[in-house]
């Protein structure tokens, strides 16, 4: 009786042994796939990425610098076919990146209300979640850093306050100039490989090109003492208008668009400042 228990024991052990090194041994299930760029191919600054969808959802395309602190940096949402296939222009990296920068890029796939919420109203993340659908960790290098067509940059605005290197709340009033017959547009991003540039809500104009605007540097969740840039661009046609939306975030500034210099200032939060000898 014993013999036969062991036996049995024995057999029980070594299913569970073999089936447990079969799991680890089969690919992990992927609820996307980067199509294109493709493993270890160069890219450039502004990249057109292209992926597929293997189960519903909204893909999230994120990136980030091999040699940095391991942030992911969000890209732009994409937009999505459907057969399951999408794009959008991602980012790698910043004006300081260099040929031969390595970047790690990958998708998530939301299908839920909480991967939605766990997102929602950030610009990075510190890690990959582990139970959010996802594709397989794509390596490239970046290429040529700035593009050859690049246009000569038009002065065609001013920030008058925030100044540069100022001290800023999170919501904060900005003012600033441009010729009567422009329209402005404020975008901020945070000053950072990777980080997107995010328009703000419309202005108000006033006399003589004043104009003001609420802006915010961040969310909830920024730390004290992160820098941001900031940029008032001032498109001269409905359609250089049409990707300065409210809300939407670029990887680049639009190529040629005349704007203004960048103003990179600091955020305060003296609420969020660890109190020292604090557990």
């Amino acid at each position: 009786m014993w013999r036969t228990s062991a036996l049995a024991l024995a057999i029980i052990t070594w299913g569970t042994i073999v089936a447990d090194h079969q799991a680890q041994a089969a690919p992990k299930r992927r609820g996307a796939m980067i199509v294109s760029p493709k493993r270890n191919t160069e890219v450039e600054r502004s990249h057109e990425v292209i992926g597929k969808l293997h189960v519903p959802g909204q893909p999230v395309i994120l990136v980030k610098p091999v040699e940095g602190n391991g942030t992911w940096w969000i890209q732009p949402k994409p937009s999505v076919s459907e057969r399951g296939y999408f794009k959008t222009e991602v980012r790698f990296g910043s004006e300081t990146s260099r040929r031969g920068d390595r970047f790690s890029l990958v998708i998530l796939v939301l299908q839920s209300s909480s991967d939605i919420e766990y997102l929602r109203d950030r610009d990075s993340i510190s890690k990959l979640p582990t139970d959010i659908w996802q594709s397989e960790e794509v390596p490239v290098v970046l290429g040529d850093s700035v593009k050859e067509d690049k246009l000569p940059v038009v002065i065609s605005a001013a920030v008058l306050k925030p100044q540069q290197d100022e001290k800023v709340k999170r919501v904060t009033e900005l003012i600033g100039r441009v010729p009567e017959q422009l329209r402005p547009v404020i975008l901020i991003r945070v000053d950072d490989s990777g980080g997107l540039w995010w328009v703000q809500d419309p202005v108000a104009m006033g006399k003589g090109g004043y104009f003001k605007s609420t802006v915010r540097f961040g969310n909830d969740k920024t730390p004290d003492g992160t820098k941001f840039r900031v940029v008032v661009v001032t498109p001269r046609s409905g359609r250089e208008a049409a990707v300065l939306k409210t809300g939407n975030s670029l990887a680049d500034l639009p190529n040629g668009i005349p704007r203004s210099k960048e103003v990179t200032v600091q955020l305060d939060r003296p609420d969020t400042q660890r109190v020292e000898g604090a557990e």
